[in-house]
């Protein structure tokens, strides 16, 4: 279902056709932005791009900075909702949540300890919206990447670890333990989060290109959690590729706050 109009973003006219998948007994609804039919070419390949809602992912100027860059690149853009954001706030778990980033966030850690597990269904999300665009003719060379921030970067982790198509990942400021997050250690047990915490799954992350970056005084997600895990995964690759061969990449840039710079994002995006 085309969205009725082209939007526009920056200086380029944007074509955005919406899908509808079922996740989990959830309807979920996936934008499809495609490049200028001039512009793809055998390479090109698709970007699931991923922030609080689809909207910012794909049109806020302050959280969409891969977008426009992968579309004159020739490549297709997907996003959706994340669990409990947007469209897909549940009052169950939202009732006396601000209508914050924070409070949807609030809302997740909710989810998690009533047995609702917000990453389960956002991996099946993930695997069921990418089913929809290779059905539909996108990136049959298999050229899939992803890009998320903080808790978007967490969710990528996790679905690149579970979907073999899904070849890499770019995440500044990435959640990669629950426990320190105040949202999620106020009413999550840590014997919980300590289960979701993404070294559990660096394993599946060894064959995979990770592009980290966090503040120097991230106390938000914790910078010493995040170097900790990166380091963990260098020597998961280490082990299992060629001698010489790292996929990886970890910033520590100069900032004392969770949120990363312009700069950053727009070095994940490269």
């Amino acid at each position: 279902n085309h969205l009725g109009a082209i939007l526009k973003i920056g200086q380029s006219d944007m074509n955005i056709s919406e899908f509808k998948i079922e996740s989990l007994n959830e309807e979920i609804t996936c934008w499809l932005a495609s490049p200028d039919p001039s512009k793809i070419h055998k390479k090109s390949g698709l970007l699931l791009n991923i922030s609080a809602t689809r909207q910012y992912a794909l049109l806020d100027s302050t959280q969409n900075h891969p977008t426009e860059p992968f579309l004159d690149a020739g490549h297709h853009v997907l996003s959706f909702d994340l669990p409990h954001h947007g469209e897909r706030v549940k009052q169950v778990y939202s009732d006396a949540v601000k209508e914050s980033a924070n409070g949807y966030l609030e809302a997740m850690g909710r989810a998690l300890a009533a047995g609702d597990d917000p990453f389960k269904q956002f991996v099946e999300d993930g695997k069921t919206s990418l089913n929809v665009c290779i059905e539909k003719g996108i990136a049959p060379n298999g050229k899939i990447v992803a890009y998320g921030v903080s808790r978007g970067a967490y969710c990528l982790l996790r679905l690149a670890a579970e979907d073999k198509r899904v070849h890499a990942v770019a995440g500044p400021s990435p959640v990669t333990d629950w426990s320190v997050v105040t949202e999620f250690a106020n009413q999550v047990d840590p014997s919980i989060t300590k289960q979701i915490h993404i070294e559990n799954w660096i394993d599946h992350l060894g064959e995979k290109a990770v592009y980290l970056s966090v503040g120097s005084q991230d106390t938000t997600i914790n910078t010493d959690s995040c170097v900790q895990f990166s380091m963990e995964l260098f020597d998961k690759q280490k082990q299992i590729l060629p001698e010489g061969v790292l996929y990886n990449q970890l910033h520590v840039v100069d900032s004392p706050s969770h949120s990363p710079s312009k700069y950053s994002r727009l070095d994940a995006t490269q």
